[in-house]
Parts: C-alpha cells; sequence; structure tokens
C-alpha cells in the first residue's frame, strides 16, 4: 500500500492555504480543495486527473475536491488548498 501523504490524509502536518479571487494563480502540491464559501475555479492545473477542464466550474460551500493540483485559480468565492 502506498505511503504517500495524499493516501494517509496528512494535509494539516504540512499546511493550508486560503485563496480568494484576488489570489491570482496559487502554485504548490495540493491533495485537496476545500470550498469555504461558494466558489468558481477559472483555472486549474494537476497530476493524473483525467479531464481536470471539468473542474471550471462553480462548487458549493463545504464541497472538498482530493487530487494532486499544481494550480489553482478563482474567479470568485474563498477556498482552502490543503498542501502534500
Amino acid at each position: 500500500m502506498s505511503k504517500s501523504r495524499n493516501n494517509a490524509l496528512e494535509f494539516s502536518s504540512v499546511g493550508s492555504i486560503i485563496i480568494d479571487s484576488a489570489a491570482g494563480a496559487t502554485a504548490g502540491n495540493f491533495g485537496a480543495i476545500q470550498f469555504l464559501k461558494d466558489a468558481t475555479i477559472s483555472a486549474v492545473a494537476g497530476e493524473s486527473i483525467g479531464n481536470i477542464a471539468k473542474l471550471q466550474t462553480s462548487f458549493s460551500a463545504g464541497t472538498v475536491i482530493y487530487g494532486k493540483f499544481t494550480s489553482v485559480t478563482l474567479s470568485a468565492g474563498l477556498v482552502a488548498l490543503h498542501k502534500i
């Protein structure tokens, strides 16, 4: 079984970044996007995520998306990007 941080859900041990639409593109290695307020993703990049462009849409507060994301840009809302 893999021992990656993502599989162990150890996000809190490496921190998070809170961003809004004013942040611009935020780059890093993130294992989850947690929507703190209703938000719209205007651009997103990641590794091993099929059809990632379909995530360029609106999400409700409370939604969490898991994957390996390398860049996130919002046009509205507030999210927590959990580092891996």
